[in-house]
């Protein structure tokens, strides 16, 4: 109605603009058996370019464009109607004016609305809002200085910029002042009075972040980024400044036609399926519309857990399919086989924790290596056309039982891989931020409780990726690889353990002066850092961020398939009844210059592995 109103007054005025009162009232008639057609062709326009649809107070420059547009198109066909069918004898020069003059009308009347909006929840803010300043001056900063003026729910009262542009410092952006680069966060916090920042640089350097972390934490300011995958898309709202943002490199996309062709359509088993990397796996597998998702866990928690996600999906009783199993139950395993006939298997199931795994070394290799080798010989059995074992950058000249573990499991999988010709491959990777029971939860815990944080060397480091990355580089590396390989995933630079500590201290807003460090020295089974590859010959692969030891490489050369197979039952038996000599066994096969045949008993000439050290 209002932009009827408009329309009518801006088609009369623009006559009484372009001629005297007295000669207007001759072009009156006119005008009036005129303007139906004008009513017509301007409400079409309006509803064909959705122009009375936008919402008056959030205006932008993509509403003026449609409403200049709707005006020009429907002024030319109210010209054309005019001219065949000699409706009105007026100055041409009048559809123009009021072209002009309904687009400034029109646009006018909305930025008033969005002007007083925003003056009106400033004046609300200025009084119980948290005053904010956004780092950022470009176009994303401009974007969101829009969506946090509009946005009530947010209750923020902005201040200004901070720019590192030198030619945008001293300049105002929308009325509000640049008031300089990084030299001068901490001062503007401290005397503007400051309580939210929020950061709008598309892909913030880690290092960038980090400063800003570091200054605002000491101010006891609440840093906060866009929570988008674009961020010059600010759909999302705002969240704080998390860990991931500040120790993993930004997510690069990834292709998905291969694994989508792994994948689509085709009945997949998960094994771990709850856990960390099992449940991000079953998130992602999902996506690509499997014909069956079967989700193995012997943890009825987690599957319980994983299983509750998936619920309340309209399709769930016919695609996922929870099973509460032990790898190492192979008649469990056997059936579950037999009546889900799964066509991909992707193994993530493994005991993980290097000091529970140090403690229980017996456990784990029935755990590890058992549970793979049986889920190895029925997919073997069945003629499963891929398998992936999810291993870790512990298996790298392993320093304790777990690595050794995986070490085993990695060979296995390549032996097996290889004899049959089948897409059978390992994919390594370190640790993943969120994993549970991991460091970062552990520290977290100790600064809430105020107690020293325990690190285990000033000088240890540790590779870290977010788990969504993790996996999609894991589904894409077996979509790729070829029989018996292992795929190692680059995960940027490690990172220092006591650099994390420093970090989360800065992020839960603790005052650093405050916080005591107590080094306990590395556990048995850990190493100062972590290494992703063996042989230093990897080959790079058709993504940046995949490289490939080709068939598992020839780590033990000089043992047939049959004797390391032989070594590896024979390690099995000994841990079920918890001889040490599984654990020489063990240390044998997941070392990559050691030669070791059938075990004899001459244990003096075996090197054992940390646990025994212990």
């Amino acid at each position: 109605m209002a932009d009827l109103l408009l329309v009518t007054l801006s088609f009369f005025v623009a006559l009484y603009l372009r001629v005297s009162p007295a000669q207007a009232r001759g072009f009156l008639p006119g005008m009036w058996r005129l303007f139906p057609y004008l009513i017509f062709f301007r409400l079409l326009s309006f509803l064909y370019f959705g122009t009375s649809s936008g919402i008056w107070r959030y205006v932008s420059t993509s509403d003026a464009y449609n409403i200049t547009k709707s005006i020009l198109i429907s002024t030319l066909a109210i010209i054309a109607v005019d001219y065949l069918f000699s409706i009105a004898t007026i100055p041409r020069s009048v559809f123009f004016i009021d072209a002009i003059l309904l687009i400034i009308l029109t646009c006018g009347v909305r930025i008033v609305r969005r002007l007083i909006f925003e003056k009106q929840s400033q004046s609300e803010f200025k009084k119980f809002g948290d005053r904010a300043l956004i780092f950022g001056a470009g176009l994303t900063g401009q974007g969101v200085l829009k969506r946090l003026l509009s946005d009530k729910t947010l209750k923020l009262f902005m201040v200004g910029f901070i720019g590192e542009d030198r030619e945008k410092i001293g300049t105002n952006i929308s009325g509000f002042p640049v008031f300089g680069g990084i030299d001068k966060l901490q001062k503007t916090l401290t005397e503007q009075k400051i309580k939210k920042l929020v950061v709008a640089v598309p892909q913030a350097p880690r290092e960038l972040l980090k400063t800003i972390v570091s200054i605002c934490s000491a101010q006891g300011v609440k840093p906060l980024v866009l929570n988008s995958d674009e961020a010059t898309e600010f759909s999302r709202g705002l969240r704080e400044i998390e860990l991931k943002d500040l120790l993993v490199r930004p997510a690069r996309k990834i292709e998905v036609t291969s694994t989508r062709e792994m994948l689509a359509g085709r009945r997949v088993l998960i094994t771990g399926a709850g856990g960390s990397v099992g449940s991000e796996l079953s998130r992602q597998v999902l996506s690509f519309k499997p014909a069956q998702l079967i989700l193995l866990d012997h943890s009825e928690f987690n599957l319980y857990s994983i299983d509750s996600e998936f619920r309340s999906l309209p399709d769930y009783g016919d695609v996922i399919v929870p099973c509460l199993a032990d790898l190492k139950d192979d008649a469990a395993l056997s059936q579950i086989f037999k009546q889900y006939r799964p066509e991909v298997v992707l193994h993530a199931a493994a005991y993980k924790h290097v000091h529970l795994v140090e403690t229980n070394p017996y456990a784990a290799i029935l755990n590890n290596v058992l549970g793979t080798r049986n889920l190895l010989r029925h997919c073997e059995l069945n003629h499963i056309t891929n398998f992936v074992l999810i291993s870790t950058d512990k298996a790298v000249n392993p320093g304790g039982v777990m690595g050794s573990t995986k070490r085993v499991c990695e060979v296995m999988t390549s032996l097996i891989g290889s004899r049959i010709r089948s897409a059978y491959c390992s994919v390594r990777f370190g640790n993943v931020l969120g994993s549970s029971g991991s460091l970062i939860p552990a520290l977290q815990k100790q600064i809430e409780a105020g107690k020293p944080l325990t690190i285990t060397h000033p000088e240890a480091q540790r590779y870290f990726m977010l788990v969504e990355e993790a996996v999609a580089l894991v589904l894409k590396a077996a979509s790729i690889s070829s029989p018996g390989d292992i795929n190692m995933l680059r995960m940027g630079d490690p990172v220092k353990v006591i650099d994390i500590a420093k970090a989360l201290v800065q992020l839960m807003g603790k005052d650093e002066s405050t916080v005591s460090y107590k080094i306990i020295g590395l556990r048995p089974g850990e190493k100062m850092a972590e290494e992703l590859y063996i042989s230093g010959n990897e080959l790079n692969t058709e993504h940046p961020d995949i490289l490939v030891v080709p068939k598992g490489g020839d780590y033990l050369s000089g043992m047939t398939g049959n004797v390391i197979e032989n070594e590896i039952e024979e390690m099995i038996n000994y841990a079920r009844v918890g001889d040490e000599r599984a654990l020489f066994i063990l240390s044998g096969l997941s070392h990559a210059n050691f030669r070791m045949p059938a075990y004899h008993g001459e244990l003096k000439n075996l090197q054992p592995i940390s646990v025994l050290k212990h």
